[in-house]
């Protein structure tokens, strides 16, 4: 026999006056109960004090979907599986009655519950007993398809090149990866076109030779104390010998 995939609750609801100093009243979910069509089609008041109050709210299908089936597998998994009731607090015009919750749903889905409160609902939970669990997981363990990561595409698919480059894609080391920028820079002729600001090979080795250069050179080794006694007492030539 196929196990029913829909059942019919109530809720039941404690209103509290002043509960505390900054609220004038508050709402609590106390239980969700079987209904087997005998409670009426519309809330009632099972008990009122003048301070707390409950109240039965009957006519509700929970129906099991596959496509919310992510949801109940979160909710089984919790820890705490639960029923989740959501509502929204119809405030009256004359302040001086009581408000009254309009009940949006009751739901076992973790992610349905998630979108309520994200449209600012009030959702609270209560416990789910045991036999709601074997019946919620059966249906999960039918249904639930989990997510699957994104495929990537397959290397027999690739070219051989595309294979060797994809391989090799993270394995250039910095001095590698230097080296070869090196060579392109070296090798591109648009980073060889000289401009009047250029000084060629012939011309660094041409002034590298001339006599200021090795007059600059004495006269460096001259403070440094790197030269002999001899040299020391030479006064200098200047760097362009009198003409005769």
């Amino acid at each position: 026999m196929k196990q029913k995939q829909a059942i019919s609750v109530a809720v039941v609801i404690e209103r509290i006056a002043q509960p505390n100093a900054w609220e004038a009243w508050q709402f609590k979910l106390l239980e969700v109960v079987p209904e087997e069509g005998v409670f009426g089609a519309k809330a009632r008041c099972l008990h009122d004090d003048g301070k707390v109050s409950r109240w039965l709210h009957p006519g509700f299908t929970v129906e099991l979907f596959a496509d919310e089936c992510k949801g109940y597998f979160l909710n089984l998994t919790s820890g705490r599986p639960a029923w989740f009731v959501s509502w929204i607090v119809d405030w009256p015009v004359d302040a001086a009655q009581p408000p009254q919750v309009n009940l949006t749903a009751v739901s076992l889905s973790y992610i349905e519950a998630d979108r309520r409160m994200t449209a600012e609902e009030v959702v609270e939970i209560v416990p789910l007993d045991a036999e709601l669990c074997e019946w919620l997981q059966a249906f999960t363990n039918e249904h639930f398809r989990p997510d699957t990561g994104r495929k990537v595409r397959a290397m027999s698919f690739l070219t051989p090149e595309e294979r060797e480059r994809q391989a090799g894609l993270h394995a250039v080391d910095e001095p590698t990866r230097n080296a070869a920028l090196r060579t392109l820079f070296l090798s591109d002729p648009h980073f060889k076109q000289p401009d009047d600001l250029n000084v060629r090979d012939d011309e660094v080795a041409s002034l590298a030779l001339s006599p200021l250069a090795r007059q600059h050179k004495i006269q460096q080794a001259r403070a440094l104390g790197l030269l002999d006694d001899e040299l020391l007492d030479q006064a200098p030539q200047d760097a362009d010998p009198p003409a005769r």
